[in-house]
């Protein structure tokens, strides 16, 4: 997702532009997808503020039985973009010192919005995602799927340790 502003960047502060994202991957094939959405950008006066609000569609693998499953999300993008290099010159800018990390418009004057689109989304995930909340995850001994059906193992049997335990258990039980 990249956009071309050198011809936002000669106009004055306040300037705007506004564009429709369709459904495009960004990065490789396991990257998030934008699937819909819109992008503006304004113009600053170090640079480009963009605000985007964007529908997209990531690949999570569940914390309880490790399957891929796809993830939709709507994310709201809020950057502020510096120049690099400055138009009238062609000499090199130094960036807003901030404790921040920020991000910058490159020197052919295009903003890249897929490194914050992979932030955004990184930002936006679960810490422990599932496929489905009633998800059983995998036998503990064996490593079978228990949502395809009870495991076969022996994961059941009862650790020799607790046997006293057990016990009292039983004469408990009646």
């Amino acid at each position: 997702m990249q956009y071309n502003v050198a011809q936002l960047l000669r106009e004055p502060t306040g300037s705007t532009r506004s564009f429709l994202v369709e459904k495009t991957s960004v990065g490789g094939p396991e990257s998030p997808e934008a699937t819909q959405g819109e992008v503006r950008i304004l113009r600053t006066h170090q640079g480009v503020l963009v605000n985007a609000d964007i529908e997209v569609e990531a690949n999570l693998t569940c914390s309880r039985c490790l399957r891929g499953f796809p993830r939709s999300s709507s994310l709201h993008i809020e950057e502020e973009f510096f120049a690099a290099i400055d138009l009238s010159t062609g000499r090199h800018l130094d960036q807003p010192s901030s404790d921040e990390p920020s991000f910058s418009i490159d020197e052919d004057n295009v903003v890249d919005l897929t490194e914050v689109l992979r932030q955004y989304v990184i930002a936006d995930e679960p810490m422990k995602p599932l496929c489905r909340a009633e998800c059983l995850g995998l036998c503990h001994v064996c490593g079978n799927d228990l949502n395809q059906g009870i495991c076969k193992c022996d994961a059941g049997s009862l650790d020799p340790r607790w046997g006293a335990l057990a016990g009292l258990l039983k004469t408990a039980d009646g």
